[in-house]
């Protein structure tokens, strides 16, 4: 939901585009990713459920405390505090997913849980940005923030969770590698540290535009914070719904014949996302932006189940919630840290030529860019993605 904030955020408190990029990327993937590391470590051996449960109060409460910040340093530092909390969410998540399904339907299983982003999403943008227009940006944050200490409860009480090794049809004992040497053998598989590398550069054009689309359609095009929330709303959510779940039946369905599907799905939809961008940030009308901007993020989204599911066997089970936090930590150092702060710093260097437009330059050469760049490394995952699937370790 921050990103719909960011044109109010920015004129309320004063801040650069540096310093948004800096909020929305660094301040939060910073911790968000280094804690992933020691709580995935936990979440290996100890209750999953409670471990998310704990997360899922500090974030909601710290997401409130945003509200209250009245300069650029407190809000830096509850949005830290924000990332600390996130942080506990996804490693036992994933882990709980894949020990939930065998690989032939993990991909869907682990798409379905992806779900929930674009899902927050479309709330964030749809509700945050009537909120925001009503009632101002402080009471948005406390609205979002608050009603998590209840979900907190609900997965506290009723979260089921699974045995580890359950889907693998193994039995696993509370004995775990030292971190190096997990961080070692994952890295040293060639289709872990490729599709790693896709998705974290990647990133960049997805968090990095995600961030900075509401303040592109209301700088270039003059809308409404309200009004392009709404549209952003059913635009970017309703379009990865579809896709993070169409991504994961169609990795499912060719993925388990052959592993370098899922290498390939998520690649060539990547690379094919990439054109449309320049519709979008060159288009004279905001509507038709609106509407076409829908495709690459469909694409975009495609990879979601297809890289959890390579990433979370090659590790096997001993080791999900690990191999998890080591993504996250890689992704979101790569694309969440750098994403935004590449498009603000990118945007105030081109500001003196081309004022406001000067986003749209910055926006439009990170989307083609990346996109490209991403591609390349899931070409590369492909060629050993089936080896280091056989040779996962048990």
């Amino acid at each position: 939901m921050l990103a719909i904030l960011i044109p109010d955020i920015k004129a309320d408190l004063d801040l650069s585009d540096t310093q948004i990029g800096f909020l929305t990327g660094l301040a939060f993937t910073l911790f968000y990713a280094t804690l992933g590391i020691p709580i995935a470590r936990l979440a290996d051996v100890h209750s999953r459920r409670k471990i998310i449960s704990l997360a899922l109060v500090v974030w909601s409460v710290m997401t409130a405390i945003c509200g209250l910040a009245q300069n650029f340093v407190q809000l830096t530092v509850a949005r830290v505090l924000v990332g600390v909390g996130e942080a506990g969410c996804t490693p036992p998540s994933h882990s709980i997913v894949a020990d939930t399904f065998p690989r032939a339907e993990r991909a869907k299983a682990l798409a379905t849980y992806a779900l929930g982003s674009p899902a927050g999403l479309l709330l964030g943008f749809l509700i945050g940005g009537w909120l925001t227009s009503e009632y101002g940006w402080r009471v948005a944050l406390l609205a979002f923030g608050l009603p998590g200490l209840l979900y907190a409860a609900v997965v506290f009480f009723f979260l089921k969770e699974p045995n580890r090794g359950h889907s693998d049809g193994v039995e696993i004992d509370d004995e775990r590698p030292p971190f190096w040497t997990v961080f070692r053998l994952l890295l040293s598989r060639p289709s872990f540290r490729h599709c790693v590398l896709g998705v974290s550069v990647h990133g960049i054009v997805y968090i990095g535009v995600m961030n900075w689309l509401p303040s592109f359609f209301v700088r270039t095009h003059g809308l409404g914070i309200a009004e392009v929330g709404v549209w952003l709303a059913f635009s970017l959510g309703i379009s990865q719904l579809i896709g993070i779940y169409l991504g994961g039946v169609i990795a499912d369905r060719y993925g388990a014949k052959d592993p370098r599907w899922y290498m390939w799905i998520a690649g060539y939809a990547i690379l094919a996302g990439g054109p449309f961008f320049g519709l979008v940030f060159l288009w004279p009308t905001p509507y038709v932006a609106f509407a076409v901007l829908a495709i690459p993020f469909f694409l975009g989204v495609l990879q979601a189940g297809p890289t959890c599911t390579v990433i979370q066997t090659v590790a096997g089970p001993r080791m999900r919630s690990m191999a998890s936090a080591i993504n996250i930590l890689i992704i979101n150092m790569i694309g969440g840290g750098l994403g935004p702060l590449v498009v603000g710093g990118l945007s105030d260097w081109l500001r003196p030529e081309y004022g406001d437009d000067g986003l749209t330059y910055a926006l439009l050469g990170v989307s083609i860019i990346f996109s490209v760049w991403a591609w390349v490394h899931f070409m590369l995952a492909a060629r050993s993605v089936r080896a280091d699937i056989e040779n996962a370790p048990t």
